[in-house]
């Protein structure tokens, strides 16, 4: 259907909404009086008939319109509890899974930790990506380390549309502005249209991103920054309130398997900055 098509029949709709209730409310009215304004019998009789038909289809419509009301309300209600049902039991499995694994990630050898680490961040990733944003078009969720110098951050976990992140580097416009917010924990960053973010502006040459809404969030426990957890979007306004919830929860599980993975002896060695 074309979008003529469509406005045309949305249009009719209306029109019909409003004219049958008229044609209701006045064809018991036309039935018994506009007889009253002719002689011949015949006519008479005509007009009565013709009033009762008109009564009588206008009647079948009115009930016909209001059972399909009631149909289509019946059936967004079976839709809306049938969603909101499915997105529980996975926004449940989901949760579920990462405390699974998170208790079993506590019982491993530090060492063993540090390597599994990377397999952890890929499920907070594939969790929030397919189950908690189902609904984001195209998402991609990133979880990020930053380096042991401190001057990048390192994808380590990815969820979602295919193509991957790169790392962001200490010394360019968005590696600097990003590390700078993680080492001291910045809050939580929702971009609802990267067009109009005030460090547009400061796009190298060429820089093209694929997303244009994200939410991110610092990755960070007991004072100490580890990285930082994003979800990105190529459509506006693509994340609400809610997800930017979940996405916050998920960098929690992160900086527990982070503590757990680190160790608090090395971290000391820089009180303020990260790992």
């Amino acid at each position: 259907m074309t979008g003529d098509q469509a406005t045309t029949g949305r249009g009719r709709r209306r029109a019909g909404a409003v004219v049958w209730p008229i044609v209701v409310a006045t064809a018991p009215t036309a039935a018994f009086q506009l007889p009253n304004l002719v002689v011949a019998p015949g006519v008479k009789v005509s007009l009565v008939v013709f009033g009762l038909v008109v009564l009588a289809a206008a009647v079948v419509v009115q009930v016909v319109r209001a059972r399909r009301a009631e149909a289509s309300v019946t059936a967004a209600a079976a839709v809306a509890r049938s969603t909101e049902l499915e997105h529980g039991t996975a926004v449940r499995y989901a949760f579920g899974q990462l405390a699974t694994r998170l208790a079993r990630f506590a019982e491993l050898r530090r060492r063993d930790r540090r390597q599994e680490l990377p397999a952890f961040a890929d499920r907070v990733a594939v969790a929030l990506a397919f189950y908690l944003l189902p609904g984001v078009p195209d998402v991609r969720a990133n979880v990020y380390q930053l380096s042991e110098d401190l001057r990048g951050l390192e994808p380590i976990g990815h969820g979602g549309a295919e193509d991957t992140a790169g790392v962001f580097r200490a010394g360019t416009p968005y590696g600097d502005r990003n590390l700078d917010w993680v080492l001291v924990g910045g809050g939580p960053r929702v971009v609802g249209d990267r067009a109009t973010d005030v460090d547009a502006d400061e796009d190298l040459p060429g820089f093209e991103p694929r997303y244009r809404s994200y939410v991110s969030v610092v990755i960070r426990s007991e004072e100490y920054s580890f990285g930082m957890l994003t979800v990105d979007s190529p459509a506006p306004d693509a994340f609400t309130d809610l997800d930017a919830k979940y996405v916050a929860l998920m960098a929690s599980f992160m900086a527990i398997a982070f503590s757990h993975a680190t160790p608090f002896p090395d971290r000391d060695r820089n009180r303020r900055k990260g790992p």
